[in-house]
């Protein structure tokens, strides 16, 4: 895919990043505050946030762009907190993410824990502040219902939890498969979605494909990621190589061995793309980003 083809992407990312800055406390409030400035703008590919872009210009959202990119900025809050905690010695215990010391490496595990609590409830307070009369009352409350069960103990905790619980043992395909919609998936999800009750038209088929796609798309990231801690440069995708090896994590190459891992990967990425083509939007940058997520490096 050639470079110009994913000019979008940069497009996206400008606003995606301005919108969050707008969101964040001084950077000089406090020590969280500077810690929240320090994870949250520590680069990244940003794929919620560009999901919820692409999606509402692929439907054409009957809310402004303002509100758009303030829905962004929460989902990638959200990301972005998990990561800090994700990061911690009693979970994955990373030193690095992004190519920069982890949060809790900078400034102290108390720190990244607080940090981490600041930035889940900031998510929320994005979507509560909103105002746009496009957007009613109701439809702002089921965003948020969206956005709250992803990281709940339905969604993210649990899939973080079954991950943690699941080192030093052998699981099944599938079972890693619950594993990862549950901890990566369900986010994706609710990005996808929630930009689905943004048209008012749209039909209950077309939101049922848009899920399916969702479903496709995050397990396909989620097997790439895995594929890349193996074969990846350390350069490029900002962490040690190897660290599901070394914590024993069950992943998609440990199961499958890493050339099936990419034929899944980019079968469901092929499948992805063909729910899209099918349905009657202009979707051509989803389905560029589906091509991405599968051949990136990092």
């Amino acid at each position: 895919m050639k470079t110009n083809d994913l000019e979008f992407l940069d497009t996206n990312l400008a606003r995606i990043n301005k919108a969050i800055l707008l969101s964040l406390p001084p950077k000089n409030y406090s020590v969280i505050s500077e810690a929240i400035h320090y994870s949250v703008m520590n680069g990244g590919k940003r794929i919620r946030p560009q999901l919820i872009l692409m999606m509402s210009e692929a439907i054409e959202a009957d809310v402004s762009n303002k509100t758009i990119d303030s829905i962004a900025a929460a989902g990638e809050l959200i990301h972005c907190y998990s990561l800090i905690h994700d990061d911690l010695p009693a979970m994955d215990d990373d030193d690095y993410r992004r190519g920069k010391l982890s949060c809790h490496k900078k400034f102290d595990e108390a720190t990244a824990i607080l940090t981490g609590d600041a930035i889940q409830p900031l998510s929320l307070e994005i979507l509560t502040t909103i105002e746009d009369l496009a957007l009613t009352a109701e439809t702002k409350l089921e965003i948020i219902n969206l956005f709250s069960k992803a990281c709940g103990p339905q969604g993210m905790v649990e899939g973080q939890n079954r991950d943690i619980r699941s080192e030093n043992m052998e699981i099944t395909e599938q079972e890693l498969d619950e594993i990862h919609y549950l901890k990566t998936g369900k986010l994706i999800e609710a990005c996808v979605m929630c930009v689905c009750l943004l048209k008012k038209d749209l039909s209950k088929k077309h939101i049922k494909e848009f899920i399916q796609f969702s479903k496709k798309f995050g397990l396909a990231f989620q097997i790439r990621d895995d594929i890349l801690d193996i074969i990846g440069k350390e350069t490029e995708i900002g962490k040690p190589l190897n660290s599901d090896i070394k914590k024993n994590k069950s992943t998609y190459p440990s199961i499958m061995g890493l050339e099936q891992s990419q034929k899944k990967a980019e079968l469901l990425a092929t499948d992805a793309v063909k729910i899209l083509s099918n349905l009657p939007y202009e979707t051509s940058n989803l389905e560029k980003l589906c091509s991405l997520i599968v051949s990136r490096n990092k």
